[in-house]
């Protein structure tokens, strides 16, 4: 027997927990409260056009609401979209039987979805929802609205993903069907996802040609490694704005859809449109997002602390200290990432939900950019933390601070006895010497693209599985491995169903886009890291998609013309992989015995000859200046270095700029004018103002009417008399020859 046809399921708490208790009191008024709360919920999804039917939950005291909306309200809603799309420049004309064309089943859930919580308007030209929100004041006990996941979908889905035809590329028949089932903001993240899996496949074989040729802090793989990123981030730009054309999302962006917790300070009337408007004053928001900037630095310098200690305590007390557990102190770093870390990131991503929520954008898409920002911020400063010390503290000045630590006499009991036991030795000029690990930042980013990836993969996708099935397995044990009928097998999926978390696609634009940061900011460490990159991105595709079907709810679907804000994130983070990678090669070469036995090949050293020019003065003296650095840092020191290769980075960045504006002219060009998507955005517009001249009555120009003569007696009738007209005498007496 096929499942029944539902659109949502609403989750109603008709009996508290505490009141469920062995020996709880009843409350005839709470209970009178929630019956009346019941009654409007009932009232309100019948008002907007639904049919529901209740069956109880799985937990006592829960109602499980099922509803469909019917298809007189479904048109409606999709004729006041077309309408507003329209006229907000999103959309084409609509047409007479465009609102009644049959509903991919993402459409049915969206409208369906909008119908319940958008709120109730007056005007007879905005739809009227039912104002439904989850624990609201207004509805304190309807706890959850979710749709049920299509499982026979879902089965074909995935069983066509692993066939042959989709190994190394995802058709856009594909990406239209994942379109009509999920919406497409699930669609426009594979299609991402898909064409940042297509390039890495360019990238891959110069990678590992520079890996096979042992090349480290290669210039040439840099700049290729930095146009790369550029022509990935401006294709899939293109690549973007022709899904939206296809999907008909195109400019929806302009379109906003007000969030239920927006607060506007007061309602005025549109002086272009004449409609009513809320607002909130464009000063007011940006003060307010003016306050999250101190508040994340503060956040940001907790970070830097704790990554700081991490690093002082691998690096430097390993080797020094010798005490009461100096054994566990090596493990010190490993805690503190795993408990310190997550907190100040929690306690971060509390506070950027209660500044975005301050910030009282409109829009809900506005407020989810702005919480994506905030959010990802803090989390690209954690994962390009530890590489970023390691290139800029722990290889220039490592010898530095030990010698100061020596100088100043610390830890000098510490010292004498490290030397001792040989921990640490003297170098020829009688230095104690800190002996550098030439390879460490190569083993951070092979850890990071290894051994993280993996841990990332399982956590994400094989321990939830587990963690279901376990729980799955005892409460069968619980119920006497009892089963019911088929319509009792539902409501035991949509119990399942309910229990998973929601889907969100922030953490795997996030992984994709840390990925991306690696490859184009560290990957000339180690060329090999694309691979290890593409590898993953593999099995991604394919299980982001089983995430999607069996470790998360269905989600509700949304339109998307972009992938939002982490364009812009991949465009800046390909911006900064010019100046990163200039750095780099300027400031870092191969080891000289990198290729000897008992040697790793990235194994890293820092560059000695620093740009300075040997000249002779006046008086005869030698005298040298470095042109990159200040006249007060000498050319041969690591500060000086850092500030050469800052300059050197400026300097890339313009060529950066330069070359990306080259780009985008050519591609916008080649891959958008006179393609089928920009035609029909031209054949919309064209016929958007045929509609506008006929509507108006305005039919085609006509012939213009002959000249006629002037009145008679008119002021200057004379002057204009036909004989008075001398041009056969002029050009007769110009054509003369004598």
């Amino acid at each position: 027997m096929p499942d029944p046809s539902v659109d949502l399921v609403l989750l109603f708490e008709c009996a508290p927990s505490h009141a469920l208790e062995a020996g709880a009191q009843p409350d005839a008024a709470a209970d009178r409260a929630i019956a009346a709360e019941y009654a409007r919920l009932v009232s309100a999804i019948r008002s907007v056009g639904m049919r529901f039917t209740a069956r109880p939950g799985a937990d006592k005291g829960t109602v499980l609401l099922f509803v469909k909306a019917e298809a007189e309200a479904l048109v409606h809603m999709r004729r006041a979209e077309n309408m507003k799309d329209f006229l907000h420049g999103a959309g084409g004309p609509p047409g007479p039987g465009s609102a009644s064309q049959p509903f991919s089943p993402a459409e049915r859930i969206r409208f369906t979805h909008a119908l319940l919580t958008s709120p109730a308007s007056a005007e007879a030209s905005q739809p009227s929802g039912a104002g439904l929100a989850i624990k609201s004041s207004a509805y304190p006990h309807l706890l959850d609205i979710f749709p049920v996941h299509d499982t026979e979908y879902n089965r074909v889905w995935l069983e066509r993903w692993t066939k042959l035809g989709s190994l190394l590329t995802i058709k856009d028949g594909d990406l239209d069907d994942l379109r009509a089932q999920f919406g497409e903001h699930v669609a426009v993240y594979f299609a991402f996802l898909a064409s940042y899996f297509t390039s890495l496949l360019f990238l891959a074989p110069i990678a590992v040609s520079f890996w096979y040729s042992g090349c480290v802090f290669s210039l040439s793989y840099s700049i290729l490694l930095v146009a790369w990123s550029l022509i990935f981030t401006e294709v899939w730009r293109m690549r973007e704005r022709k899904l939206s054309v296809r999907w008909g999302t195109y400019g929806t962006e302009a379109v906003a859809e007000r969030r239920q917790d927006f607060q506007p300070r007061t309602v005025k009337v549109d002086e272009a449109t004449g409609e009513k408007e809320e607002v909130f004053e464009w000063w007011r928001r940006e003060s307010r997002m003016a306050v999250s900037l101190p508040v994340m630095l503060f956040f940001a310098a907790l970070l830097g602390a704790t990554l700081t200690t991490m690093f002082a305590v691998e690096v430097f007390a390993t080797k020094l200290y010798d005490g009461v557990g100096a054994a566990l102190l090596p493990q010190v770093p490993t805690i503190l990432f795993a408990t310190a870390v997550p907190q100040i990131m929690g306690a971060w991503q509390a506070t950027a939900k209660a500044l975005t929520k301050w910030e009282n954008h409109y829009s809900a898409q506005n407020h989810a950019d702005a919480l994506t920002l905030k959010t990802f911020a803090l989390q690209a400063f954690v994962s390009y933390g530890a590489l970023t010390l390691s290139a800029l503290v722990y290889i220039p000045f490592g010898q530095s601070i030990m010698n100061e630590l020596v100088s100043r006499g610390y830890f000098a009991g510490h010292i004498s006895r490290a030397l001792a036991r040989g921990t640490l030795h003297h170098t020829p000029s009688g230095e104690v010497a800190f002996d550098i690990n030439a390879a460490r930042m190569h083993n951070q980013l092979f850890a990071v693209l290894t051994t993280t990836q993996a841990i990332g993969a399982f956590t994400e996708l094989v321990l939830p599985f587990i963690l279901r099935k376990v729980a799955e397995y005892r409460k069968q044990r619980a119920e006497g491995g009892k089963t019911g009928k088929s319509q009792d097998k539902f409501l035991q999926r949509v119990a399942k169903e309910m229990a998973l978390p929601p889907y969100e696609t922030f953490g795997d634009y996030a992984e994709m886009a840390t990925q991306f940061g690696y490859i184009v900011l560290w990957s000339t460490i180690w060329p090999l890291a694309p691979i290890m990159a593409l590898v993953n991105n593999f099995f991604e595709l394919r299980s982001d998609a089983l995430k999607v079907c069996l470790n998360s709810r269905r989600p509700v679907p949304r339109r998307s013309a972009t992938i939002g804000p982490w364009l812009d994130v991949l465009s800046f983070i390909a911006w900064l992989a010019a100046l990163s990678n200039a750095a780099l090669v300027y400031l870092f070469q191969q080891a000289p015995d990198a290729h000897l036995e008992g040697h790793s090949v990235y194994e890293t050293k820092m560059r000695t000859h620093h740009a300075d020019i040997t000249t002779t003065s006046a008086s005869g003296l030698s005298e040298r200046y470095c042109p990159l650095v200040p006249s007060f840092l000498p050319c041969s020191s690591a500060a000086s270095a850092l500030v050469a290769g800052l300059l050197l980075a400026l300097v890339a960045e313009r060529g950066y700029s330069v070359l990306r504006s080259a780009v985008r002219h050519l591609l916008e060009r080649a891959l958008w004018r006179g393609s089928a998507e920009e035609t029909q955005l031209r054949r919309r517009d064209w016929q958007a103002r045929q509609m506008a001249v006929a509507q108006h009555g305005i039919s085609a120009p006509t012939p213009m009417p002959p000249a006629l003569p002037d009145k008679e007696g008119s002021a200057d009738g004379a002057f204009w008399d036909a004989e008075a007209d001398e041009s056969s005498n002029s050009i007769a007496g110009v054509q003369k020859r004598e």
